[in-house]
């Protein structure tokens, strides 16, 4: 495999060289032997070489605003733009590019005759999707709008008017955003769990959770709103925040927004103020609170995937529950690794492993849903 990369990576070296004018004639015979080999090689050529592939990779930079991904890509095109005109900066910059990402873009004919294409650009990202489990265990299947949830828990609430508990789940792959009685708004992030009533009576709001949600809670001052987590609970009058608690990793977090919110255990009471967030260590128990950039934290609900200096395995558990893959890791060490970037969530998959690429660490192999991370050559 090591074989394999060495190999695209000198594909394209020689394009690049050629783009440049700077390519040998032995240089040049070994990529036109290349693009010779197949029909398709000669496709991705061309591919290669088109303004559109220049401008698709250079919008790329622009659009997911990767800052770190930048400055990498930056280091490989400045001493060509000191001594080139500057209308040649997006073709270098592209190409250097090229460079750093080819390898996850294609298979060249010559090396995996049986796949031309790997999978990893019919990776889609998760849609709106989740199960609503009536209080009597019935299972309904919703996506797309909340009309199917209010549809579901009308009909029930007319036949009994008695509090009844409704379930709903989010599964890899998916999200869902509904509306509860009192007028709280909820966001649920993939492989996440809300159990909440069809109405809220008796002066009490009560619901749990587990997974990722992001809440704005009606404000109420008569009737406080509490969020039962596996950890503790959750008590709050009128705010914004967000709630991570999934079973396999190691802490919860709640990150507030807006307003105010109390994290109540067994062993104490913890008040937040906007801007910060509480962390529990969920083997110790240890608890701290401190200041954080929240939208790192609840940029999920907007659409982006945004992180700063984050270790890969925190990344790349994001990345997998709404992808739906498996990540494996060659060496235990590349999950220390720190990236920051600002990409796109209803990308396909491509364009986000991509820029992971850009900071020249990693590579990445996919084999239908599963993708593989290893140091690249420069850095075993």
């Amino acid at each position: 495999m090591m074989k394999y990369y060495q190999y695209i990576r000198e594909i394209a070296r020689l394009i690049f060289a050629q783009m440049m004018g700077r390519i040998g004639e032995d240089e040049r015979y070994k990529l036109e032997d290349w693009k010779n080999a197949s029909p398709e090689n000669e496709k991705l050529y061309a591919k290669y070489v088109s303004e559109k592939f220049v401008a698709d990779k250079f919008r790329f930079i622009q659009e997911n605003n990767t800052e770190e991904a930048y400055r990498e890509f930056s280091k490989s095109v400045d001493a060509l733009i000191r001594h080139r005109r500057i209308y040649c900066f997006c073709r270098y910059a592209a190409f250097a590019l090229l460079l750093i990402g080819l390898g996850i873009l294609f298979y060249p004919d010559s090396v995996q005759q049986k796949q031309d294409i790997p999978l990893i650009s019919d990776i889609n990202p998760g849609s709106c999707k989740a199960i609503l489990t009536l209080s009597d265990g019935k299972q309904v299947h919703i996506s797309d709008t909340t009309y199917s949830v209010y549809t579901e828990l009308e009909t029930e609430n007319k036949k009994n008017d008695s509090l009844r508990y409704h379930t709903i789940t989010i599964p890899r792959g998916g999200e869902y955003f509904f509306t509860l009685s009192d007028g709280s708004r909820i966001w649920m992030n993939s492989e996440s769990e809300v159990r909440f009533p069809l109405q809220f009576c008796g002066g009490h709001r009560e619901i749990s959770m587990s997974g990722e949600v992001f809440f704005q809670i009606a404000r109420d001052t008569s009737s406080p709103f509490l969020i039962h987590t596996r950890q503790g609970d959750i008590r709050v009058l009128g705010t914004s925040f967000n709630v991570r608690d999934y079973a396999n990793e190691p802490l919860l977090t709640t990150t507030l927004v807006s307003g105010k919110v109390a994290f109540n255990k067994s062993d104490g009471k913890f008040i937040l103020s906007p801007g910060e967030q509480l962390q529990m260590n969920r083997q110790s128990g240890d608890v701290t609170v401190a200041a954080v950039n929240t939208r790192l934290y609840c940029s999920w609900k907007d659409g982006r995937f945004v992180f700063e200096k984050q270790r890969l395995e925190e990344i790349m558990l994001s990345i997998e529950r709404w992808y739906d893959i498996q990540v494996i890791y060659e060496d235990e060490n590349l999950k220390n690794l720190l990236f920051s970037g600002n990409i796109k969530r209803y990308d396909k998959l491509e364009p986000l492993l991509e820029m992971l690429k850009l900071v020249n660490k990693v590579d990445i192999v996919a084999t239908g849903n599963q993708i593989a991370i290893r140091y690249n050559k420069e850095n075993r």
